[in-house]
C-alpha cells in the first residue's frame, strides 16, 4: 500500500477553482518531484497533506491517505496527531518558519520532546549531531544563536535538521534549496542518505 496517496484532489479560493483532480501516490522510502511555475499549485498540495491550507482555501472533492488512513475524515484533532507523529515539513522561507524569539537549539529539540518523548538534554546532544549531517559548522555555537544571527543558507539548513528531527516517515520539501548555494544545492536535490534523508523516508519535493 502507497504511503501517501492522494485521490482526485480539487481546491478552489472562494468561487475560484485552483487545484483540478489531482492525484498522487508515494510509496515507502520514495521520492516524487512536484515540478511547475510559481503559482501552480505546488505549495497548496504540500499544504494539503499537512493540513494546513490558508483558511480562505477549501477541498472540494478527494481524498488524502497517509498511512492507510483517510485524513479528510478524521477529526481534525486526531488529524493533527497522526501528521504530527507522521509527516514533517521542510518550509519555503526559513526567516519567517523560524521564531525569531527563540535560539535554534531549543527550537529543534523540542520536536525531540515533544514528539518522541525525549529527555530536554538528550535532544540537545541530538540536535548537535543534526546540525552537523547538515554541514552546519560550530553546531554548538549556532544552536545557541538566534534567527537573524545566522545567514539564509544556515537557517535554510537547520530547517531541514529540524524536519528530520523526530524521524518522520513522510518529509514534505517546499522548494527546500531556495537559499542554499550550489554544492550545498547538490547534496539536498540527491538526498544523501547520510546528509539528509534515510532511506525509509518517503519525500514530496516541490520545486520552481
Amino acid at each position: 500500500m502507497s504511503f501517501l496517496k492522494l485521490e482526485g484532489l480539487s481546491l478552489r479560493v472562494g468561487t475560484l477553482p485552483i487545484l483540478r483532480d489531482v492525484s498522487l501516490q508515494v510509496e515507502p522510502a520514495e521520492v516524487r518531484a512536484l515540478v511547475g511555475e510559481s503559482g501552480a499549485g505546488k505549495s497548496m498540495i504540500g499544504k494539503a497533506i499537512l493540513g494546513t491550507l490558508p483558511d480562505a482555501v477549501d477541498v472540494t472533492s478527494g481524498s488524502i491517505y497517509l498511512d492507510g488512513e483517510d485524513l479528510m475524515t478524521l477529526a481534525a484533532k486526531d488529524r493533527r496527531r497522526l501528521i504530527g507523529s507522521k509527516a514533517a515539513l521542510i518550509p519555503q522561507d526559513p526567516l519567517t518558519a523560524l521564531n525569531p524569539a527563540r535560539r535554534v537549539g531549543p527550537q529543534i529539540s523540542n520536536r525531540l520532546v515533544d514528539i518522541l518523548g525525549w529527555r530536554r538534554q538528550d535532544a540537545l546532544r541530538r540536535v548537535i549531531e543534526l546540525l552537523h549531517e547538515v554541514h552546519i559548522p560550530a553546531p554548538e555555537r549556532v544552536m545557541r544563536a538566534y534567527p537573524h544571527e545566522l545567514s539564509g543558507g544556515m537557517r535554510q539548513r537547520i530547517l531541514i535538521a529540524s524536519a528530520f528531527a523526530a524521524e518522520p516517515r513522510l518529509i514534505v520539501a517546499d522548494e527546500p534549496t531556495t537559499a542554499l548555494d550550489v554544492t550545498v544545492q547538490k547534496k539536498i536535490l540527491r538526498l544523501d542518505p547520510g546528509y539528509a534523508a534515510p532511506p525509509r523516508h518517503s519525500t514530496v519535493v516541490c520545486y520552481p
